[in-house]
C-alpha cells in the first residue's frame, strides 16, 4: 500500500511498484494521481472525501461573509485614518447578496448550508451531482449562467482537464463589477492572469483565495497575493487542531480496508 499527498503518482510510478495493490491520497482531490492507469493495473486509488468538510466550508463561508460586510476594506480605510459609515461602499443585506456554489459535493453543499442559515440566497451548479442533491437549492444549468445570477462565486471543484482555467475572463465578466470570487478548491481552476486583469480594470470587485497556481507564490501568483482587492490565505482552509489527525486515521483505515479486501 502507498500513502501520498502532493507527489505526482504517474504511470511510471505505478510501473515502478509492481507489488502495489492500493494507494490512498491524504486529501479529497485526486488530480496528482493517474487514476486511469491505476484502474488498468487493478490498483485501488482512493481518497479521503469526508475529512475537513466543516473546516473548508467554514473557511469559504467566512470569506463570503467578510466580503459581504466589507471587512477588509473597512480595516484598510480605518488604518489609513478614515472614519465614518461612508468610507467604503455600503453593504447590501444578505437576502440581496446571492451566493453561487460551483461544485456541489460534500464541501460545496455544507458551504451553501452555512450561508443559507444566515440569510444568503444560494444557487448551485454541478453537472455530475444527482438532482436529489439539490433539494431546496436553485440549480443553474451552466457555470456561466450561475456567474450571471450571483455576487459571490465559491469554487469547490477538482483540478481536471475540464476544469483547469475554467474561471477565465469571459466567466469573470459574467460575474460582473460587484462580483466576488472565492476559491478553496484548486488553484489552477482559475486563470490567474485573467483574474489579475479583471481586478485591475474593475471587471470584478474582489477575490478571496486560499489556493493558488504556484504555492508558495511566485510570479503571477505573487502579484495576486499582493493585490489590494484580494484576501489571501496560505492553503489552510482544511486546517484545525483536529483535522490532520483525523485525516491520517481515515486514510489508514481506508488503506487497511482496501488491502484486506484484496482489490
Amino acid at each position: 500500500g502507498l500513502f501520498v499527498n502532493m507527489a505526482p503518482i504517474t504511470k511510471n510510478v505505478f510501473h515502478s511498484l509492481p507489488k502495489l495493490r492500493a494507494l490512498v491520497r491524504y486529501g479529497v482531490g485526486m488530480d496528482n494521481v493517474d487514476c486511469d492507469e491505476a484502474a488498468v493495473l487493478g490498483i485501488a486509488a482512493l481518497n479521503v472525501p469526508d475529512y475537513a468538510v466543516e473546516e473548508v466550508a467554514q473557511h469559504a463561508a467566512s470569506m463570503v461573509i467578510a466580503r459581504a460586510r466589507r471587512l477588509a476594506e473597512y480595516d484598510a480605510a480605518v488604518k489609513g485614518g478614515a472614519w465614518g459609515p461612508d468610507i467604503v461602499a455600503t453593504p447590501v443585506p444578505p437576502d440581496e447578496d446571492t451566493v453561487g456554489i460551483a461544485g456541489f459535493g460534500n464541501i460545496g453543499r455544507r458551504t451553501g448550508q452555512i450561508l443559507s442559515s444566515v440569510g444568503f440566497p444560494v444557487i448551485a451548479w454541478d453537472p455530475y451531482v444527482p438532482a436529489e442533491s439539490f433539494a431546496g437549492v436553485q440549480r443553474a444549468a451552466s457555470l456561466a449562467e450561475l456567474a450571471s445570477r450571483i455576487r459571490h462565486l465559491s469554487l469547490h471543484l477538482p483540478a481536471t482537464e475540464a476544469t483547469i482555467g475554467m474561471v477565465n475572463r469571459a466567466l469573470l465578466d459574467e460575474l460582473g463589477p460587484q462580483g466576488h470570487l472565492v476559491n478553496t478548491g484548486r488553484g489552477p481552476i482559475v486563470d490567474e492572469g485573467d483574474l489579475l486583469a479583471a481586478l485591475d480594470d474593475g471587471a470584478i470587485a474582489w477575490a478571496s483565495l486560499d489556493v493558488w497556481t504556484t504555492e508558495p507564490p511566485v510570479g503571477m501568483t505573487a502579484r495576486l497575493v499582493a493585490h489590494r482587492r484580494v484576501t489571501a490565505s496560505p492553503h489552510v482552509a482544511y486546517l484545525s487542531t483536529q483535522s490532520q489527525g483525523r485525516l491520517r486515521r481515515l486514510a489508514a483505515r481506508r488503506l487497511k480496508a482496501a488491502l484486506e479486501a484484496g482489490r
